[in-house]
């Protein structure tokens, strides 16, 4: 009893190698290496490149910028009037505040909209930032 005790690791080890081996044989793979490589591989590089990098946009006068969930976005010049949700305003986590409906949003200062409710600002002049994340201009 006590040597099945000790076998059975081995054994267990050895049934789950073959029964990988059988699924994933080289006529048939679970997913081909060229999948990865041209296809999946690519698409999850370019995601993460979007999701890095910062992008420079104009709101025009009288324009409503609308940031998604998430959306992190620096206002670099112009004049934009905070636009804030029943949930809250914008988070300045320059500042450590929440920015509430009617603020004007602080230039240089890192913004983000926590939820995708509706949050954003109105742009009182024309407004160039640096947007991250997804946004709407309305």
């Amino acid at each position: 009893m006590k040597f099945l005790k000790k076998l059975f690791p081995v054994i267990l080890v050895a049934g789950t190698v073959v029964t990988v081996s059988a699924l994933a044989s080289g006529d048939d793979p679970l997913i081909s290496l060229s999948y990865l490589n041209e296809i999946f591989m690519p698409k999850v590089e370019t995601k993460i490149a979007e999701t890095t990098v910062y992008s420079v946009i104009t709101v025009e006068k009288g324009k409503t910028f609308v940031a998604g969930a998430g959306c992190e976005f620096i206002v670099r010049s112009g004049s934009a009037s905070v636009i804030s949700s029943a949930s809250g305003g914008i988070c300045d986590t320059t500042d450590g505040v929440d920015l509430s409906g009617g603020t004007v949003a602080p230039s240089n200062h890192l913004l983000i909209a926590p939820r995708d409710d509706g949050r954003g600002f109105s742009a009182t002049t024309d407004v160039i930032l640096m947007v991250k994340g997804s946004y709407t201009i309305r």
